[in-house]
């Protein structure tokens, strides 16, 4: 298991979400996912605390887990269990959001509202960090290019030990491009994931990261991930 072989977000869990429709569609990502090299997949459904508890979301996730693994097949990577948890307000006083991660990894992917930035995101954050004692991973920070401006992207990499994953989209989009250069440089780390949702406009493209980050060294903390 490596950085350059895992897939950190992704909604290939079938009838779970927006993401694969079906066990059909579900099993042609992953088998897209393999082909692009793909050997670890972390299937994150996204969680949204207004709109479920969180037994209820751990129970329907399970489910669409279990539907995978009646049909798998010769190669198919390893599946492990999180969730994109919406950040909302008072998120940090959730009962058992720890169970919402990769427990394997001790890992919670967090999405920032798409909306513009304000100061109580980075303290919720900060909180759940905290209280949980687990590794933050900030969801598809690429994503908020035109509504962040640079004091809103400092503030939230000043996060205590957190890791920032980027969407392999990001490459093909100047703004984004550059941000993920200037992580770079600065040391920030940094993860991909391909976000992939469906068979069409948001397909895998594993692929990009071999292409795009070959002389690329993982940072410290995400190097610790894989331990």
């Amino acid at each position: 298991m490596s950085f350059f072989d895992t897939d950190f977000h992704c909604h290939v869990l079938p009838g779970i979400d927006d993401g694969a429709a079906n066990i059909e569609v579900s099993l042609e990502l992953i088998r897209m996912q393999a082909q692009q090299g793909v050997k670890n997949i972390v299937a994150t459904p996204h969680y949204r605390m207004h709109s479920q508890s969180v037994q209820h979301f751990l129970k329907k996730r399970k489910a669409a887990y279990e539907l995978v693994m009646e049909n798998r097949f010769d190669g198919m990577p390893n599946i492990m269990l999180a969730s994109e948890i919406a950040l909302e307000r008072n998120l940090s006083e959730l009962n058992d959001i720890e169970q919402l991660g990769n427990t394997s990894m001790n890992t919670l992917l967090l999405e920032l509202p798409f909306e513009p930035y304000r100061r109580w995101m980075v303290e919720e954050i900060e909180e759940i960090s905290y209280k949980t004692k687990m590794q933050i991973i900030v969801a598809h920070l690429d994503r908020y290019v035109d509504i962040y401006d640079t004091r809103d992207y400092n503030d939230i990499l000043s996060i205590p030990d957190a890791i920032f994953q980027f969407n392999l989209s990001a490459f093909s989009k100047r703004s984004s491009k550059k941000l993920i250069k200037r992580l770079i440089k600065e040391d920030y780390p940094i993860l991909f994931g391909t976000d992939c949702h469906n068979l069409s406009s948001r397909k895998p493209n594993f692929d990009v990261l071999a292409r795009s980050m070959k002389k690329y060294e993982p940072h410290m903390l995400v190097e610790r991930l894989f331990e």
